[in-house]
């Protein structure tokens, strides 16, 4: 079956039109880098890549399936038309676990090693003790690919590991015990360190608050790298100026960019990179390879690669 495909930003490459045409012959593929260039195109178009605005999705009458450019999606994208709709979303998911995992565990490591102390220095002072890995406990919250990555790793380094994910049930190499969400308050107080890798969903959006930081082990590591709406940020703050948490690994904040005047750049004990965690992820080519796949299955009518449930935003 032949089909018309729209390439819209964020991220769109050139190259792609043809090499889609390629995969499947007689498909029409046509890249546009301004929605608004694309209204007449969307009016017969079955599927679209990238971002579709609620002005373009309304004009669409033959759309069937949408292929976002990224493994998470936040509320903004799932506008109430396309939810209700029947268009398929599917996402990216699975493109830089390695890259996201080895970040949250380079801050695990960075606290245990006491960078945060050692590195500013300017003179030579020693007495801070290390954390011995092996005796401690870390909670992944979210065990999709990143967070099973992360759950090898640290195992690797002698670690007990948990988790908490609502839809996996198998937990994956390393990790001793899985268990669903609604435990996490309970479970929260074993842990030493706690990453996050959790997607932006209508369930987490602001699920670590001042609750949530009350329940963890005074002198715990709190480490984000999923995203920062996740965290009630101000009650962040509080449990590492009240001494609740011992330190915050993040690679993500609400909002983003951290504002300069926010009280997280004075703190020594917070480590922070700005959102690059899938820094050096060769994502582009397995992005290329998950749209070439879909589209010879959407021609075939086969099922598709990773369908998101457009409810749960995930």
């Amino acid at each position: 079956m032949s089909f018309k495909i729209l390439l819209l930003p964020p991220d769109v490459d050139a190259s792609w039109p043809e090499k889609i045409r390629q995969a499947v012959p007689g498909a029409v593929a046509k890249a546009f880098w301004d929605p608004k260039d694309a209204l007449t195109d969307i009016e017969d178009a079955d599927a679209a890549y990238g971002t579709v605005p609620p002005e373009l999705f309304a004009r669409a009458k033959k759309l069937r399936w949408i292929c976002a450019a990224r493994a998470g999606l936040g509320g903004d994208w799932f506008y109430d038309a396309l939810v209700q709709s029947d268009v398929i979303v599917t996402n990216m998911r699975g493109s830089y676990n390695e890259h996201l995992s080895a970040h949250a565990v380079a801050f695990l490591l960075a606290f245990a090693r006491r960078f945060e102390h050692y590195l500013p220095q300017k003179q030579w002072q020693r007495g801070l003790g290390m954390i011995d890995l092996p005796t401690q406990t870390v909670l992944i919250v979210g065990v999709g690919g990143a967070g099973s990555e992360a759950s090898k790793l640290c195992a690797a380094f002698g670690m007990r590991v948990l988790g908490a994910d609502p839809r996996v049930t198998d937990p994956p190499p390393g990790m001793a015990e899985l268990f669903t969400p609604d435990r996490l308050e309970e479970r929260l107080g074993e842990a030493d360190f706690v990453i996050v890798t959790t997607p932006e969903t209508p369930e987490t959006l602001g699920m670590f608050n001042a609750r949530l930081f009350s329940r963890m082990k005074r002198g715990a590591y709190f480490i984000n790298i999923a995203r920062g709406r996740c965290v009630v940020t101000a009650d962040l703050i509080a449990a590492l100026q009240s001494g609740q948490l011992a330190g915050a690994g993040l690679d993500v904040v609400d909002p983003e960019p951290l504002p300069s005047d926010s009280p997280l750049w004075g703190m020594p004990n917070v480590l922070i990179t700005p959102h690059v965690a899938i820094s050096g992820a060769p994502y582009r080519q397995k992005w290329e390879e998950i749209l070439l796949e879909n589209c010879r299955r959407f021609a075939k009518n086969e099922p598709l690669l990773n369908v998101v449930d457009k409810k749960k935003w995930y």
